[in-house]
C-alpha cells in the first residue's frame, strides 16, 4: 500500500505517526507533497518520498492534474489531504481519483463548502440547530463587542476582536462579523468511515494558542459532547476527520465557532491519548474494520520545536 499527505508543510507529527504504524508492522510507503522540497515534512525520515506539486490557490486545476499524474505513477493508494485550499477542487475530482484506485479522503462538494464558506456554514448549521454565535455580514445593526473574520478564511488570518467602537477595516463579501461569546474555549476532532458515519470523537480544552494553532490543550472524556458530536457528524456526514472550535459560557451554552474538515493542529492532543485516527484509516483503506478508536488517557499537552534537515 501507498499512503500519500498532500501539502503536507510542518505538520511532521502526522508522519512521525504514519512511521510508528509501519514500526508496528504496517506494510505500506510513504509519500508526502508539498510544493518545495525545502519543507520539513520530507526530511522526517529517509523512508518518506517526497512528491513537488504547484501552488493550489489560483491554480487549482493544474494542481489536481499534476496530483493525478503523481498518484498515477507512484501507484497511490490513500489520499489524505491536509489544507484547506486542496479541499474544494480535491473534492469536486474526488471520482477521478477513485477511478484510478486512489481512496481520497475528502468529504463531498457540499460538506466541504458548508464548513469552509462561513456565510453557508452559518446558514448550515441554523438549519441543523447546532448552535452558533449571531453572525453579520454587513456592518448594518451589529454592536461590539464582536470578532471580525474573513469569509473563506483559514486559521486567524483576517482575525479582529472588537470590544468597542468599530473594526479597523471591513470589506462586504470578504469579511464578516460575529457576536463575541465569553468563556472557555475547545476543540474537538470528529472522526467518521469513507461513507460518512461516526466513529469516534475527542475533545479537548484549549489552555494556549499561537498563530491560530492549539499550542497547550488537555483532553478529556463527555458524554455530553458526545452526544453533540455525534449530531454534528450525522448533520455534515463529512469523510475522515472534521477538527471543530467551539465556546461555552458560564450558563453552559456551547457555540460552534469553526468546522474544518481536515485533520487539523489539535490532532496530537486526540492522538497521545490514545486515539489513532491514521491507524483507523489505514484499516478502513484495507477492508479492516477490527480497529475501532478508543480514548485511553487525559493528556495535557504542550507543543514544542522540532527541526528536520537535510545535507547541503
Amino acid at each position: 500500500m501507498n499512503i500519500l499527505f498532500t501539502n503536507a508543510g510542518r505538520r511532521t507529527y502526522l508522519i512521525e505517526y504514519a512511521l510508528e504504524l509501519i514500526e508496528e508492522g504496517y506494510n505500506f510507503n510513504l509519500f508526502v507533497s508539498d510544493t518545495s522540497i525545502d519543507t520539513a515534512a520530507m526530511h522526517v525520515d529517509p523512508r518518506v518520498r517526497g512528491i513537488l506539486t504547484p501552488r493550489v490557490s489560483g491554480n487549482e486545476e493544474n494542481y489536481c492534474k499534476v496530483l493525478l499524474s503523481a498518484c498515477k505513477e507512484h501507484e497511490i493508494d490513500v489520499l489524505v489531504p491536509l489544507m484547506d485550499f486542496e479541499l474544494p477542487i480535491l473534492a469536486s475530482k474526488k471520482k477521478l481519483f477513485e477511478a484510478i484506485g486512489v481512496k481520497l479522503w475528502v468529504s463531498n462538494e457540499n460538506t466541504i463548502s458548508n464548513c469552509l464558506d462561513k456565510i453557508q456554514n452559518y446558514q448550515f448549521c441554523i438549519q441543523h440547530n447546532i448552535r452558533m454565535p449571531k453572525s453579520y455580514f454587513t456592518l448594518e445593526g451589529v454592536k461590539p463587542p464582536y470578532v471580525k473574520k474573513q469569509i473563506l478564511g483559514s486559521g486567524s488570518v483576517g482575525l479582529e476582536i472588537v470590544m468597542e467602537g468599530r473594526a479597523s477595516s471591513f470589506i462586504p463579501g470578504i469579511d464578516m462579523l460575529q457576536e463575541f461569546v465569553e468563556g472557555k474555549e475547545y476543540g474537538m476532532d470528529i472522526m467518521n468511515d469513507y461513507n460518512g458515519n461516526y466513529v469516534h470523537s475527542c475533545v479537548r480544552e484549549k489552555l494556549g494558542m499561537r498563530a491560530g494553532e492549539t499550542d497547550k490543550a488537555r483532553t478529556f472524556e463527555s458524554a455530553k459532547l458526545v452526544d453533540l458530536a455525534k449530531n454534528i457528524s450525522q448533520a455534515f456526514k463529512h469523510v475522515g476527520n472534521m477538527d471543530i472550535d467551539f465556546l461555552e459560557n458560564e450558563a453552559g451554552e456551547i457555540y460552534f465557532i469553526d468546522f474544518n474538515p481536515r485533520f487539523g493542529g489539535g490532532y496530537p492532543f486526540t492522538h497521545l491519548s490514545g486515539v489513532n485516527y491514521l491507524k483507523f484509516i489505514i484499516e478502513s483503506s484495507l477492508g479492516s474494520n477490527k480497529y475501532i478508536p478508543e480514548f485511553k488517557k487525559s493528556i495535557t499537552g504542550f507543543k514544542g520545536l522540532k527541526l528536520f534537515f537535510k545535507e547541503n
